[in-house]
């Protein structure tokens, strides 16, 4: 092809037809910049689509990892309504009974357990590894940085603030009173876990103030972080459906 234009160009200068020459000169400058202009289109098609490829491919993860901590957050917030419900079975019981039961042992068990929300973070951390800007659709780019850039550390900051109260004023307390054992075949465990007291331990702890303070701070930092758990469920469902919403326009 080049040779052909050469050929061309030279019979118009023996000819010396030099308006026709310049005049081809200018056409096969014109189609050179055209050509150019063809290759970076279709490289940028190219680029958009290896793009859009991995946009796919890092939604897809981000909307698996979040289904997984949906499973995770659900399975915490059930626990959290056992933990509320012990609490005041615990308190009923001291007032009422004088005796401890297995059904005691149970709850009080309860007082010990902190459930820990650990999400899956992959499919967004590949996203930050190439630039959370892959994500074209604004408001979905919004929605995926701060659940996991707000929402998340947020959650986890109430977390370690529980995890404190309990290690400075719930584990002292109880281990005052009761011995922990954890078996997974006993049939009184909550999760293998089970409490036991002496009955004159039970009789102290009748007349102890300061355990039914501890039962209502229990039950006040459980409803705390279990609002904030709620909050990060149904962020996690919006931010899901977002994402199948946006997968179906992209594939």
């Amino acid at each position: 092809m080049i040779k052909f234009f050469r050929r061309i160009r030279q019979n118009l200068l023996m000819e010396n037809k030099t308006g026709k020459y310049f005049k081809y000169a200018v056409g096969e400058i014109i189609l050179v910049v055209i050509g150019i202009l063809i290759a970076l289109q279709v490289n940028n098609i190219n680029e958009q689509r290896k793009s859009t490829i991995f946009e796919v491919k890092v939604l897809k993860e981000i909307r698996n990892n979040l289904k997984t901590d949906l499973i995770e957050i659900n399975e915490d917030l059930s626990l959290m309504v056992d933990i509320n419900k012990a609490t005041k079975d615990v308190k009923d019981h001291l007032l009422l009974l004088n005796k401890p039961t297995d059904s005691f042992s149970r709850n009080t068990a309860l007082l010990r357990v902190t459930p820990h929300f650990s999400p899956i973070n992959s499919g967004y951390n590949l996203l930050q590894s190439r630039g959370i800007g892959m994500v074209k659709n604004d408001s979905l780019r919004e929605s995926i940085s701060f659940h996991y850039d707000m929402l998340y550390p947020y959650y986890k900051t109430y977390e370690e603030e529980r995890t404190r109260f309990h290690a400075l004023h719930s584990e002292p307390k109880l281990l005052e009173y009761f011995s922990m054992f954890f078996d997974e075949n006993e049939a009184i465990s909550f999760r293998g876990l089970y409490f036991t007291i002496s009955d004159d331990d039970y009789k102290k702890l009748k007349n102890d103030s300061t355990f039914f303070k501890l039962l209502n701070a229990i039950a006040f930092e459980n409803r705390a972080i279990q609002s904030r758990g709620k909050r990060i469920k149904n962020s996690l469902v919006a931010l899901i459906d977002k994402i199948e919403v946006e997968l179906k326009s992209l594939e």
